[in-house]
């Protein structure tokens, strides 16, 4: 599973650049500069994946990345970690509960561990994905709000 969502980046009347998730149909942000856009554009997929989350709802599936004016914008790494464990919870139709007792742990934890806005260690978020019958992986990639198009 790759946490990577498409965002469409235009121009508003003033010239600022719009930066829009259409996966999600909601929320958009913007920047003087493509570079500042597509920065704030991180910020904004964090807040639609951890209100999407909230609401207990399914995370939509990551839609065209080869659309005109469209770049690959992934989460922070802590929200996309914490959305691999979510997804793949409801996925599998495990409860917290169920989960909490496959790591041994409360049922408070869990729900700690699946809330976006709380902090949550990254062996934490291991352990759980393992115990889901997954694991995490990380990778280094460019950052795309410095490249030029």
């Amino acid at each position: 599973m790759r946490m990577q969502y498409p965002a469409r980046v235009s121009r508003d009347e003033d010239g600022r650049y719009l930066v829009r998730f259409l996966d999600f149909g909601w929320g958009a942000t913007d920047g003087v500069t493509l570079e500042e856009a597509l920065g704030e554009a991180v910020d904004c997929l964090d807040e639609l994946i951890a209100a999407t989350m909230e609401r207990g709802e399914a995370l939509p599936f990551p839609g065209d990345m080869l659309a005109t004016n469209t770049w690959p914008i992934s989460p922070s790494a802590l929200i996309a970690a914490k959305a691999a464990v979510y997804c793949v919870q409801k996925e599998k139709g495990t409860r917290k509960t169920s989960l909490a007792q496959k790591m041994g742990k409360d049922e408070k934890f869990v729900r700690t561990l699946l809330d976006p806005h709380a902090g949550s260690r990254i062996q934490s978020i291991e352990d759980a994905l393992r115990a889901l019958g997954k694991r995490l992986v990380i990778s280094v990639e460019d950052d795309i709000a410095r490249l030029n198009p």
